[in-house]
């Protein structure tokens, strides 16, 4: 049987692409000849979680300590993920005084006591070198940063890694940090290669929400000249101003996803309007129906047709890939309780017809009421709001509960006309999914 050590090195490579982070761990320990091959396997995908104890910080810590006496890792460094809830960020922060408190076990908390190998490390935790990462204006106001050692920490590790080309943040590091506006301010010269980013987490957390965003997160990335994909959850802000002379424009930004968002059709055709050469958009909508916003004005914004037919058209020579989906917010009334209240869930206005125009498009997945409207008495023909190119359909079931046709006679009709579209063009080759229960 043939070593592990005698395999060729561009096989080992490939081998190493399907192993994970505890066997790239294992693979070194077998041997010292594969550390080498090894390390940036090892480096190349780093992710901090908080929890309910003094390890993130710690474990930050370490990894400043090691990239500032090596820095030569920091090159294999390619994803970086911070996760975890706001209480565990904002807690257990490692200052000397809470360090007495906690007893012994934290004497050691940094790994630096005792060392008399760290001169580097140990001059960055001393100095206010965060300073050289943030604006003029907070360098005057340090009550500020108190509290703050793990988000001085993640953003000292995270300004070492120039090869980053995916930064992932979830939602208790976004609304805990003070330097990350910052540091995306000036992403351009620290991360040259960045390609995607995440803001926020995709599913909701009821203990670990984010009501409202920093604008400043969002912002630069519309003015980035290497990022592709950018995924984000955005809630929609008092007003969207841009807070530069230039207008926002990415000629580099071809994905963008916007997931448990609320923000209006006008809000939309702003960031559509700044990415010209874009081609997957995934707009994740969230709309909140309780006692509070029983009639149609408060929700008009999100439910008018036209105002997102004008968003879209921004996208009509580049878009390839669509896809909507509609759903009730965190604290929204269930269909159940919508009907022993005895509300009526809002009309839905218009129809979504500016996808005809878009000729590229060869991918859509959209709730079906946005096609065949709201009205009982009332079905657009699908060939005359879809494009002739398309071919991977997917028709959602979104809010067609709370339609007026969603029982009765009239659900013949409407799903008559999809399958008077399907007739037209054959089915061969085609992904069409529908229904509801």
């Amino acid at each position: 049987m043939a070593k592990v050590s005698d395999l060729p090195t561009d096989v080992f490579s490939i081998i190493l692409e399907y192993l994970g982070r505890h066997h790239y761990l294992d693979v070194i320990r077998v041997s010292k000849s594969f550390y080498q091959e090894g390390l940036p396997f090892l480096y190349r995908d780093i992710k901090f979680e908080a929890t309910k104890s003094r390890n993130c910080a710690r474990r930050l810590a370490f990894l400043l300590r090691t990239l500032l006496e090596r820095p030569q890792l920091s090159s294999h460094v390619r994803i970086f993920k911070l996760r975890g809830p706001l209480p565990f960020w904002t807690k257990y922060n490692p200052w000397p005084e809470d360090a007495q408190k906690a007893g012994p076990a934290s004497v050691n908390l940094w790994g630096l006591k005792g060392c008399t190998t760290l001169s580097k490390a140990q001059k960055v935790f001393a100095s206010n070198q965060i300073y050289s990462f943030v604006d003029e204006s907070m360098h005057k106001e340090q009550d500020q940063f108190k509290n703050r050692s793990k988000d001085a920490l993640a953003t000292l590790v995270l300004t070492r890694f120039a090869q980053l080309k995916t930064l992932d943040l979830g939602d208790g590091f976004l609304m805990h940090s003070l330097f990350l506006p910052q540091i995306l301010k000036r992403a351009d010269r620290l991360f040259p290669k960045l390609e995607h980013v995440v803001l926020g987490d995709k599913r909701f957390d009821p203990e670990n929400s984010v009501s409202y965003i920093d604008l400043d997160l969002i912002r630069p990335i519309f003015y980035s000249d290497t990022v592709q994909k950018f995924e984000y959850l955005m809630t929609q802000p008092w007003q969207l101003t841009w807070n530069r002379p230039a207008a926002p424009r990415s000629e580099s930004l071809t994905m963008l996803r916007l997931f448990r968002t609320n923000i209006t059709r006008g809000t939309l055709a702003q960031l559509l309007h700044a990415t010209p050469n874009l081609k997957r958009l995934h707009y994740e909508q969230e709309i909140l129906f309780n006692a509070n916003t029983p009639t149609a004005p408060p929700l008009s914004p999100y439910l008018n047709l036209d105002g997102l037919n004008i968003a879209l058209s921004n996208l009509k020579n580049t878009l390839e890939e669509c896809k909507l989906t509609l759903s009730l917010a965190p604290g929204s009334l269930s269909p159940a309780e919508i009907k022993l209240q005895g509300l009526q869930f809002p009309a839905m206005q218009g129809t979504l017809a500016v996808l005809k125009e878009m000729r590229h498009l060869v991918t859509v997945d959209i709730p079906m009421v946005m096609f065949l409207g709201w009205a009982p008495d009332f079905a657009a023909s699908l060939s005359e709001v879809l494009p002739w190119g398309l071919r991977h359909l997917t028709l959602r079931d979104d809010f067609i509960l709370h339609s007026p046709w969603a029982t009765g006679p009239f659900v013949a009709r409407k799903m008559g006309r999809v399958a008077e579209y399907l007739e037209k063009r054959g089915c061969e080759g085609w992904d069409v999914v529908g229904g509801w229960d």
